[in-house]
């Protein structure tokens, strides 16, 4: 329990402070409060009297790190949430976006649409309501973006006591050189501000640099089989190597049963995403995605069935996200990160399709880069049902065996994981 005197000091500040909300995660503990400074200064104020204190605090940007770690702690405690600190600054020529924590990707699209910019970041899988920066943090996976943490800079950090740093910057540095330029002079730390849970550093603010929309796409699909080959990730890592295509993911038929898109085709699809400025590149493009798949012996296919949303296969709203953590059913996210070596990574997924316990989870892969991939299950369990939340138990540990059997670490496992 947090005493009354320092809840009373914490409110003082200014701050909001309200009681934990739902969560789609079994693990961990509900926060006793959540505060939610507005301002730099309101947030200053609270971690200075927290770091005084001896109470065990996190922080987030929306809470919505949906089945990872949303609105939890991993000891008794409270949450810091961003959400209210909100500022969103745009520089179109240089296609840049500063953001603090409680923007989210629908904001910057809207305000990237309002000025007529050339520019568009993707919504992930957690919809578009989520967090630019706690989603660049904690998650750091996107379509066409690959790993994230290569596309963000120049960041605001508040230290746990309280004071504020440009992190290897000096303050009278220009605005737009810093956010332009992907690293500070000389060492730099800013690898130690990803995937700490809210643990570490106060990331309050970090530029994200912006791909370039393109109007000119196309969405083939590969149709792989009942099973994952070495020959058809040849063909993806080529794919990849050659630049083709701009955003590919993998998706087993459950992973498509499990948002109830219903197909005749019952194997693995490879989606691809081919983008380019004009028509002839595009034309270019296909004629060479169609040539490495007849290379590699895979059939290509016109594009069928919906988008891969994260919040669909609990039953959940992407555009409703404050209803997701009070629904019955409940989401984990297993992963497993792969080198992109076909013979490694038909292996995994093939003791995935043979272990009895895992053989009917959704899953999904989806590369870093063209030498590295994620393997994604989203879980869901019924938080009510011993059973399930028994199964679900299983089930964790059947992952964590084969990723000790294959000597692969998790991605991004989240605040309240017990292996953190």
């Amino acid at each position: 329990m947090i005493p009354t005197e320092l809840l009373d000091r914490l409110a003082n500040t200014g701050a909001e402070v309200t009681r934990p909300t739902g969560s789609t995660v079994p693990g961990g503990l509900f926060p006793d409060w959540v505060l939610q400074p507005e301002s730099l200064a309101q947030l200053t104020a609270l971690v200075r009297i927290l770091h005084a204190s001896a109470v065990d605090w996190r922080v987030d940007a929306r809470g919505r790190n949906w089945g990872y770690d949303d609105s939890r702690v991993r000891e008794p405690g409270l949450i810091v949430r961003l959400a209210r600190l909100d500022r969103l600054d745009l520089d179109v020529e240089l296609g840049l976006a500063t953001v603090q924590p409680g923007v989210t990707f629908a904001q910057l699209n809207e305000a990237l649409q309002a000025a007529d910019a050339r520019y568009y970041l993707p919504s992930p899988g957690s919809g578009p309501h989520t967090s630019v920066l706690g989603n660049a943090l904690e998650r750091g996976l996107l379509a066409g973006l690959g790993e994230r943490e290569r596309h963000c800079r120049d960041f605001l950090v508040l230290r746990r006591d309280g004071e504020l740093t440009r992190l290897g910057w000096e303050e009278a540095a220009d605005d737009r050189v810093r956010r332009a330029l992907p690293y500070p002079p000389g060492p730099h730390l800013q690898g130690s501000l990803f995937q700490t849970g809210g643990y570490g550093p106060v990331v309050v603010e970090l530029t994200h640099v912006l791909p370039v929309a393109t109007e000119l796409t196309t969405e083939p699909v590969l149709l792989a089989g009942a099973e994952l080959t070495e020959d058809l990730l040849r063909c993806w890592r080529d794919l990849l190597l050659g630049e083709l295509v701009t955003s590919t993911i993998l998706a087993s038929p459950a992973r498509r049963r499990a948002q109830g898109i219903t197909v005749s085709y019952d194997g693995l699809v490879l989606n691809l995403y081919i983008a380019a400025t004009s028509a002839t590149m595009l034309r270019a493009k296909v004629l060479d995605v169609q040539r490495l798949a007849r290379q590699h012996g895979q059939r290509l296919a016109a594009r069928f069935g919906g988008g891969y949303d994260d919040l669909s296969i609990l039953g959940g709203d992407r555009n409703h996200p404050e209803a997701v953590g009070h629904l019955p059913e409940g989401l984990e996210w297993q992963t497993a990160a792969l080198p992109f070596i076909p013979s490694v990574v038909a292996a995994f997924a093939r003791a995935v399709r043979t272990d009895p316990l895992l053989a009917d989870i959704p899953w999904t892969l989806r590369p870093l880069d063209s030498r590295a991939l994620v393997w994604l299950a989203p879980i869901v369990y019924r938080k009510e049902n011993s059973d399930s939340v028994a199964l679900l138990r299983r089930r964790v540990a059947a992952v964590a065996r084969l990723r000790d059997e294959f000597a692969v670490p998790a991605y991004r496992s989240g605040a309240v994981r017990s292996d953190r």
